[in-house]
Formats: structure tokens, sequence, C-alpha cells
């Protein structure tokens, strides 16, 4: 059972990992704010999303969780073979879920300084991705990852337009999102 929040990039990561690897069984719940679930309650007094019970105990936190799944469910693979490979996708995992995740959860303060800050630091962050996106695959590269999970998580709450970016960086964002949201998990997950 993958308990979500709604509106939540960590909790849509987990959501479509959890889809990707298409867990016979598998349960989706989303407990919404104000509305007490007893068994995640008993589970996660804590109460923080996202939350994954399953018969080896209750795992807290996005990148906890999508690791898991991948190690516990391993077909279809989604981190790399390589050490270097998986060194790598786990800098990016982290670089995304603790600067990005953030930033596109923020909540709205129009016209605030810090509003301003925010929108600036993930359009920086958008260029330099956009930039290293490779022309064709994914992206670290050939194979889909728990990378591109985390990326179509975010990309999902983000405005495709492209505004802020240089025209190339947009273009390239844009080709990389609808790869992403092609995908049937992603179909399957977010509709």
């Amino acid at each position: 059972m993958l308990f979500v929040a709604e509106n939540s990039v960590g909790s849509d990561w987990a959501r479509l990992v959890l889809a990707e690897k298409e867990v016979d069984g598998a349960q989706l719940k989303v407990i919404r704010p104000g509305t007490p679930d007893e068994d995640f309650l008993i589970l996660n007094p804590g109460q923080s999303l996202p939350t994954l019970a399953d018969r080896e105990g209750v795992l807290v936190g996005a990148r906890v969780i999508v690791e898991y799944l991948d190690e516990r469910y391993p077909h279809p693979p989604l981190m790399p073979q390589a050490p270097a490979g998986r060194a790598r996708a786990r800098m990016a995992m982290q670089r995304i879920e603790q600067e990005l995740f953030p930033l596109a959860e923020s909540p709205e303060r129009a016209g605030t300084r810090a509003a301003q800050a925010a929108e600036a630091s993930l359009q920086a962050h958008l260029r330099s991705a956009a930039a290293s996106l490779p022309k064709q695959g994914w992206f670290l590269g050939r194979e889909y990852t728990l990378v591109d999970c985390a990326w179509a998580a975010l990309l999902r709450l983000l405005p495709q337009d492209g505004a802020g970016l240089p025209a190339e960086h947009a273009s390239a964002l844009r080709r990389y999102a609808a790869s992403l949201a092609a995908r049937p998990a992603f179909r399957r997950s977010f509709g």
C-alpha cells in the first residue's frame, strides 16, 4: 500500500515508480488533509508522505521508497547497472529532491521577493537541465531511470510553455516532457 498526498512531487514520484514496476496487488491511497485515515495513523504516526507499507515493513520518504521499489521489484530495472551510473543517478535524484521539488511546491506568493527568487532559481535549474538533455534518450543516457521518473513528477506540475527559458532550451524541455508523458505508466498514474 502506497500512501500519497495530493499535489506532492515526492508522492507523484513514488506513485510513478510503483506504476512503472506494475506490482501485482499494489494499492494506492491518497491521504487528504483533515481527513484522518486509521490505517495510515497506525502505520505512520508522524503522518509524513509518501509512505509505503508492505510485508517488509513501513518506509517513509520519496527517495527511500523509489530506491526500495527498484531493488524489491527488479524488472524493469530503473537504475543503471554500472556503479558509476548508479552514483550519477543518486546524485541527480538528491539534487532534484532537495533543490527542485521544494521550488516546485512552494506556495504562491506572487509579487514577493521570496517568490521571485524561487522562480528565478527554478528557471536557472531548468535552463541547466535543458542544456544537458541528450537529443535522444533520457536524462542520463539511453536508459529510462528513477531520475526520469523524478523529472516526470516535477515537469508535470510546471507550465509547459517554457516561459523564461531560451528557445532552444524550452524546446528541449518540452520534447523531454512529452517523452515522459507518453510512457504508459505515466498515463496510468496521471491520466
